[in-house]
């Protein structure tokens, strides 16, 4: 409630300030930066909706072909080469950790 009270003042000093100072440039730009906003809404929407749609065909044509054994290899191949590159990184680290305590005592 207190947010809509706090909505409904502001939109008063808008309409108070349009009265005193008429509304000319400044209504048009708001006019256009409330558009611009809903247009790059509208266009975010569509690209999200665009993703999906192919996505879908994607996953459509790899059934279709009796792909999804290939494609499941194909990710397990990729996450195992991300699982040892994480491994090879953190024992760097730890030789990294062994030499500076090496080097402190």
């Amino acid at each position: 409630m207190a947010n809509m009270k706090r909505l409904t003042r502001r939109v008063e000093e808008m309409e108070n300030w349009i009265d005193e100072n008429g509304d000319g440039d400044t209504m048009a730009n708001y006019n256009y930066l409330i558009q611009s906003v809903r247009q790059g809404g509208d266009m975010l929407k569509n690209e999200q909706q665009n993703q999906q749609n192919f996505r879908n065909l994607v996953f459509e044509w790899m059934n279709d072909r009796k792909l999804g054994e290939d494609w499941n290899v194909f990710v397990k191949e990729k996450e195992d080469a991300v699982q040892i590159k994480q491994e090879e990184a953190q024992s760097g680290e730890e030789t990294v950790e062994e030499t500076v305590e090496e080097k402190g005592e």
